[in-house]
């Protein structure tokens, strides 16, 4: 069988998925094996979602400028080259706070990187015929890789040896690149609009205009500050939840893997059931819906000492938190001009993902304080209150937006 682009791409991208999965387990481990403060082990996973703050304003005019195949690579082999690295730093026991905090920063940043990349070449690849079938294997095998295999495959392997998930992070980044090698796009990867003289307007500037949209348009604005609100919960949750497993519950790394397995098998449920949903209830109530299950479910993890309730939770919040991504995608590119696309999408997401580090930093420092339970209580409530506000104002912006278009055609 011929592969074509769109196979490389996804074929691509699933194996860095699994190597996000396992890396999602294996840091916090690592991290618990070098500290046991808290705020500590929060900061490593702030560092990690830190480059959507810093550099998320850009990145999706950068991507638009440069050869997006090439950057992809690029990312990828650097990926690769910095966890073998790390890898070399725990064998040899000298994995420290700092070199894990530089570590968790720089593959945070070359992963927002690769996946605006991939965002930005799924319609060159495919085109409008197929786009839709890419991006649901893309999903899904994210979902697999991210939240399913990658996590528990972290877990297992830690607890037999520190090293062991860093040589396999290595191995599956190193196979994305390998197959990113083969990737040949149609013709040149369009790079935005081309200037009429050869002087190229700033980053910033180009930036700017994808900024300028989403403020100008309600629907897109309420939505970004929704899904910032959503991500500050789900993220002061996740920071301490190996600290709540391990210490408060006492058990091990796979059952901490486990549990983040949960999740990865609630996500592809979500994912399989999402144009159901959209179709029964459409796509600001499904949103609605998903984030006040998801909120409901967090708070429930402090109120519970069983394993399996908790992995029944995790189910839940990995099912209503996929729903809320595919849909809120879907709800973004169904407002969006294609030539905005890219720009508009960086900046969503340096809104939505860049209350991640805040929320871990803010979620160590309330178990630290008041106990490891506390941060879940605080962040289910943050996720419904925001839901009962910014998604209500959200649907009614929606619903304005849908009666103008009709006037407008």
């Amino acid at each position: 069988m011929r592969w074509g682009p769109a196979s490389y791409l996804f074929a691509s991208g699933a194996a860095a998925s699994l190597g996000d999965g396992i890396r999602y387990a294996a840091m916090p481990l690592l991290a618990v094996h070098v500290t046991r403060d808290p705020v500590s082990v929060a900061a490593v996973a702030a560092a990690l979602s830190a480059a959507h703050l810093l550099f998320g304003f850009h990145v999706g005019a950068a991507v638009d400028r440069f050869d997006r195949v090439r950057l992809l690579r690029r990312t990828q082999l650097f990926r690769a080259v910095l966890i073998v690295a790390l890898l070399a730093a725990v064998a040899l026991d000298r994995a420290t706070l700092p070199l894990l905090l530089a570590a968790a920063f720089l593959l945070g940043a070359a992963e927002l990187a690769a996946e605006t990349a991939v965002q930005s070449l799924t319609p060159v690849v495919v085109q409008d015929a197929g786009l839709e079938r890419l991006n649901a294997g893309l999903t899904a095998s994210q979902s697999i890789g991210e939240d399913f295999a990658g996590p528990a495959a972290g877990g297992v392997l830690f607890a037999w040896h520190p090293v062991a998930p860093f040589a396999a992070i290595a191995a599956a980044i190193g196979g994305s690149w390998a197959l990113l090698t083969r990737l040949r796009v149609p013709g040149r990867v369009p790079a935005g609009p081309a200037p009429a003289a050869p002087v190229r307007t700033s980053l910033t500037a180009e930036a700017r205009e994808g900024l300028r949209y989403l403020m100008r348009e309600p629907t897109l604005r309420l939505q970004a500050v929704w899904a910032a609100a959503m991500n500050l919960g789900v993220a002061a949750a996740n920071a301490t939840l190996v600290l709540y497993v391990v210490d408060e519950l006492h058990l091990g790394g796979s059952t901490y893997g486990l549990l983040l397995t949960g999740a990865g098998v609630g996500g592809l449920a979500g994912a399989a059931a999402v144009s159901w949903t959209v179709r029964a209830l459409g796509r600001v109530p499904t949103m609605i819906a998903a984030s006040l299950v998801a909120g409901v479910v967090t708070a429930g993890i402090a109120a519970t000492g069983s394993v399996w309730l908790i992995v029944a939770f995790q189910f839940l919040a990995g099912f209503s938190g996929v729903s809320f991504s595919i849909v809120g995608r879907s709800l973004r590119q169904s407002i969006t001009p294609d030539a905005l696309m890219g720009r508009v999408t960086s900046i969503y997401r340096l809104i939505g993902f860049g209350s991640l580090p805040l929320g871990a930093i803010g979620g160590g420092a309330v178990a630290h304080g008041l106990g490891l339970g506390t941060p879940f209580l605080l962040a289910g409530a943050v996720m419904v209150g925001s839901t009962l506000t910014l998604g209500l104002m959200t649907r009614r912006a929606h619903v304005a937006l849908a009666a103008r278009e009709p006037a407008a055609r």
